[in-house]
């Protein structure tokens, strides 16, 4: 059995209370009196912490922004970047063979493409391979 089962009373749970102190570092309360500490609504607005809500949102929203900021100063870093990411992904998730296949109908795929669009960039690097 228990302490709790046996009538003894549970220890209480910690709280941690969140305290904004006004601009001046100074408290309210008296010296040597423990009271709560009270602001003023002077300075609550200017010592007054984001909500958790706010700050991630403005983390995510500036890191987004320079993610941008990099991708449009690197933009060959950033596609091959995340080129070769998907091709690990799907090396990892559905197998290298797999994988080779797919990257095979894909590149018959922009050479049909290409040849439809009047463009014969792909054939002709092949046949320059494939002339030395």
């Amino acid at each position: 059995m228990s302490d709790t089962e046996k009538g003894a009373q549970k220890a209480p749970r910690a709280v941690i209370e969140h305290v904004v102190e006004p601009a001046g570092g100074k408290s309210h309360a008296p010296s040597g009196e423990m009271g709560p500490r009270v602001s003023t609504a002077d300075t609550d607005a200017a010592v007054r912490p984001e909500s958790f809500h706010e700050a991630t949102f403005g983390f995510f929203r500036e890191l987004g922004r320079r993610m941008w900021a990099h991708a449009d100063a690197h933009p060959h870093a950033t596609l091959y970047g995340l080129m070769g990411f998907v091709l690990a992904v799907l090396i990892l998730v559905i197998g290298l063979w797999d994988t080779i296949v797919i990257a095979v109908f894909v590149g018959v795929g922009v050479v049909i493409g290409q040849m439809r669009d009047g463009d014969n960039a792909a054939v002709n690097f092949v046949r320059r391979l494939l002339d030395k």
